[in-house]
């Protein structure tokens, strides 16, 4: 598994297959434009495009450059790595706040966590980010926009 190339084959086959799984969700939704935009599969539905062609690409690539690759080693365990994955264990937790807390205070959370996770220390400054993104998110999307953001479980 350390080589370059299985890397590049797995994460271009899970790429494809997640892209696929998108545009397919995003389908069972009205994509075409209107006299108020795109319809709410349109970007969806262009996202999972984008990851299918990236995966593509790779997979090409990979292909393509089968000897090339096949001497690096992949090392899944240096100190970016752990980073990364302990980013993504974040997003995770924020969707299962997201529906215990509802998505301002699991939002306030993540950004003061990824914020600490970034090696960033001052607390008044990650306090002064949550609050002006959350305020931000809430006068485009709340206010101007009139989206309503999910809510807490209890509150329902």
């Amino acid at each position: 598994m350390n080589n370059m190339t299985v890397c590049n084959y797995i994460v271009g086959l899970a790429g494809a297959v997640i892209g696929g799984l998108i545009m397919l969700a995003a389908a069972e939704f009205p994509l075409s434009f209107t006299e108020n935009g795109p319809g709410p599969g349109f970007w969806p539905f262009s996202l999972g495009c984008a990851l299918l062609a990236a995966a593509v690409g790779l997979l090409l690539y990979t292909f393509s450059n089968k000897t090339d690759l096949s001497g690096q080693r992949v090392n899944l365990t240096t100190t970016a790595n752990k980073r990364v994955y302990m980013m993504m264990g974040l997003v995770v937790i924020f969707c299962v706040l997201m529906n215990l807390l509802g998505f301002y205070p699991a939002a306030a959370l993540l950004i003061a966590a990824v914020m600490r996770l970034m090696d960033y220390r001052n607390n008044k400054v990650i306090v002064l980010t949550a609050v002006l993104t959350l305020v931000f998110i809430y006068l485009v999307f709340g206010l101007l926009l009139h989206t309503s953001m999910p809510e807490s479980i209890f509150l329902e």
